[in-house]
């Protein structure tokens, strides 16, 4: 892979990306006299890398993960993509980020789609589960498993993820009243929540067989019944 001239895409000269010969610090903001049509292009190109990084991690390359390697994989410039993100440690943060509310939003959309009458602890552990194996949560496992031996990431992500969980909270509030200010509640879910997530990292490492995973999911569904039926008895 040559990483020493980085294939760019043809941009108009008026968009903001392409003007990196102004230090960072120094540029105006990015809407600052900018036309909609610019904006719009801008963010695209800021999507496009997010994307084409989602894509690296997902594949179990996130030792790959550079400025020029995205840059390549985005096919723009590396001026193009650290107009976006100065650093290697942005970017990282971003991604988890945009992976963070593409997750909240599957979310919301899966508790909109439940029915009246149907098994409500049984259609968020299945749908649940079901997403820990696509492409935003392999990702997002790459991310979890760089930052261990990057404590510079570490801190990064820290505040990111607890955002993410008081969202995720939150949402299951408004959806079915499932209060996290309950111990018992927040005890149940949690459980549930790394219980799950905790399976998704022995599956990746080829540990846990399928009757493992079709057992442990049975019993995290009852987890979830009892704690939800206690609240509906005003326990």
């Amino acid at each position: 892979m040559n990483l020493q001239s980085d294939p760019v895409i043809s941009m108009d000269q008026d968009d903001p990306a392409v003007d990196t010969a102004i230090p960072r610090g120094r540029r105006p903001s990015r809407s600052a006299g900018a036309s909609p049509r610019q904006i719009a292009k801008s963010e695209a190109m800021r999507l496009r890398v997010l994307e084409a990084t989602v894509d690296c991690l997902q594949e179990g390359k996130s030792h790959e993960v550079s400025i020029a390697v995205i840059a390549e994989r985005a096919q723009i410039s590396r001026g193009a993509v650290q107009y976006h993100f100065a650093t290697r440690r942005e970017l990282l943060c971003a991604v988890i980020a945009h992976i963070n509310a593409r997750r909240l939003q599957q979310f919301r959309a899966d508790l909109a789609e439940i029915g009246p009458g149907e098994d409500l602890a049984e259609r968020i552990v299945d749908t649940h589960w079901k997403h820990l194996g696509e492409r935003d949560f392999l990702a997002y496992q790459e991310l979890v498993l760089l930052a261990r031996s990057d404590p510079d990431l570490t801190e990064g992500f820290a505040p990111l993820y607890q955002d993410f969980l008081g969202e995720w909270y939150e949402t299951a509030r408004r959806a079915f009243g499932w209060s996290y200010r309950d111990r018992e509640v927040m005890k149940a879910g949690n459980i549930a929540h790394y219980l799950l997530e905790g399976m998704a990292y022995g599956q990746l490492a080829g540990q846990l067989s399928s009757e493992v995973v079709a057992d442990m999911l049975d019993h995290t569904k009852s987890i979830l019944r009892a704690a939800i039926q206690k609240k509906q008895e005003g326990g």
